[in-house]
């Protein structure tokens, strides 16, 4: 998923605004902020803004945000094993699903 916005090195957050709350990045969002990497994401050996990312913290993401919101590389994602999945982490991705399903129809 795209996480940071890297374009002329910035290596911002990406952040999300849901019905009047304050914005939050992923890490907010998954409760994951001590453990915030988006340092590995943005710079060498290989810099860039995505990461792959849990397939419940994807989840949480999609319920959080919306769909449309989530920036999914779907070439990059494992598509038939996300549909199989029924849970992951005590997470139930039926969201998650639905999404990349609709997202990424050709994987």
């Amino acid at each position: 998923a795209k996480l940071v916005d890297n374009s002329n090195g910035k290596c911002k957050e990406l952040s999300w605004k849901k019905e009047g709350k304050r914005k939050r990045s992923f890490w907010q969002i998954t409760k994951q902020q001590k453990w915030n990497w988006k340092k590995k994401i943005c710079n060498e050996p290989n810099p860039g803004d995505s990461w792959c990312i849990c397939m419940w913290a994807t989840e949480n993401l999609i319920r959080k945000v919306g769909c449309d919101n989530v920036h999914i590389n779907c070439a990059a994602t494992d598509v038939p094993y996300l549909l199989r999945s029924e849970r992951d982490g005590g997470w139930d991705l039926k969201i998650a699903r639905e999404c990349i399903e609709r997202k990424c129809p050709e994987s």
